[in-house]
Protein backbone atom coordinates (compact mmCIF):
# COMPACT_ATOMS: atom_id res chain seq x y z
CA UNK A 1 0.00 0.00 0.00
CA UNK A 2 2.42 2.08 0.68
CA UNK A 3 4.76 1.60 -2.28
CA UNK A 4 1.93 1.64 -4.97
CA UNK A 5 -0.41 3.82 -3.33
CA UNK A 6 0.62 6.62 -0.64
CA UNK A 7 4.42 7.45 -1.48
CA UNK A 8 4.80 7.21 -4.62
CA UNK A 9 7.71 8.42 -6.86
CA UNK A 10 8.16 9.43 -10.30
CA UNK A 11 8.18 6.07 -11.45
CA UNK A 12 5.20 4.65 -9.90
CA UNK A 13 6.78 1.46 -8.57
CA UNK A 14 9.48 2.03 -6.24
CA UNK A 15 9.24 3.67 -2.18
CA UNK A 16 11.99 5.32 -0.63
CA UNK A 17 14.34 2.92 1.63
CA UNK A 18 13.51 5.31 4.75
CA UNK A 19 9.94 4.45 5.17
CA UNK A 20 10.59 0.64 4.39
CA UNK A 21 12.46 0.99 7.41
CA UNK A 22 10.01 1.94 9.52
CA UNK A 23 7.88 -1.55 8.83
CA UNK A 24 10.79 -3.34 10.76
CA UNK A 25 8.95 -3.13 14.00
CA UNK A 26 5.25 -3.18 12.97
CA UNK A 27 4.87 -2.05 16.83
CA UNK A 28 6.61 1.12 16.36
CA UNK A 29 4.92 1.99 12.62
CA UNK A 30 1.57 1.69 14.50
CA UNK A 31 2.51 4.96 16.38
CA UNK A 32 3.70 7.10 13.79
CA UNK A 33 1.78 9.86 12.08
CA UNK A 34 1.45 8.38 8.97
CA UNK A 35 -1.03 10.96 7.72
CA UNK A 36 1.23 13.45 8.19
CA UNK A 37 3.84 11.73 6.33
CA UNK A 38 0.99 11.13 3.18
CA UNK A 39 0.85 15.00 3.08
CA UNK A 40 4.40 15.91 3.35
CA UNK A 41 5.41 13.74 1.09
CA UNK A 42 2.72 14.73 -1.47
CA UNK A 43 3.75 18.45 -0.79
CA UNK A 44 7.23 17.57 -1.79
CA UNK A 45 6.22 16.22 -4.98
CA UNK A 46 4.26 18.54 -5.66
CA UNK A 47 7.10 21.48 -5.15
CA UNK A 48 9.77 19.28 -6.96
CA UNK A 49 7.29 19.17 -10.05
CA UNK A 50 6.92 23.38 -10.20
CA UNK A 51 9.51 23.89 -12.71
CA UNK A 52 8.08 24.18 -15.94
CA UNK A 53 10.51 21.44 -17.18
CA UNK A 54 8.54 18.99 -14.94
CA UNK A 55 6.24 16.24 -16.55
CA UNK A 56 5.03 14.28 -13.88
CA UNK A 57 4.41 14.43 -10.53
CA UNK A 58 4.86 11.99 -7.51
CA UNK A 59 2.73 11.78 -4.14
CA UNK A 60 -0.58 10.27 -2.97
CA UNK A 61 -2.53 12.28 -6.06
CA UNK A 62 -5.91 10.53 -5.37
CA UNK A 63 -5.63 12.40 -2.03
CA UNK A 64 -4.38 15.67 -4.19
CA UNK A 65 -7.88 14.97 -6.17
CA UNK A 66 -10.39 14.21 -3.38
CA UNK A 67 -9.04 17.59 -1.40
CA UNK A 68 -9.63 19.67 -4.73
CA UNK A 69 -13.08 17.90 -5.14
CA UNK A 70 -14.24 19.21 -1.56
CA UNK A 71 -12.33 22.18 -1.66
CA UNK A 72 -13.47 23.51 -5.13
CA UNK A 73 -17.27 22.87 -5.95
CA UNK A 74 -17.23 23.36 -9.48
CA UNK A 75 -15.33 20.17 -9.92
CA UNK A 76 -17.99 17.96 -8.06
CA UNK A 77 -20.31 17.80 -11.10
Amino acid sequence: MIEGYLMLDLSRNLVHLRWLLKLVDFRAAGELSWGSTVLTTLYRAMCEATPPNKAKVGGCLSLLQSWARFRFLFLRH
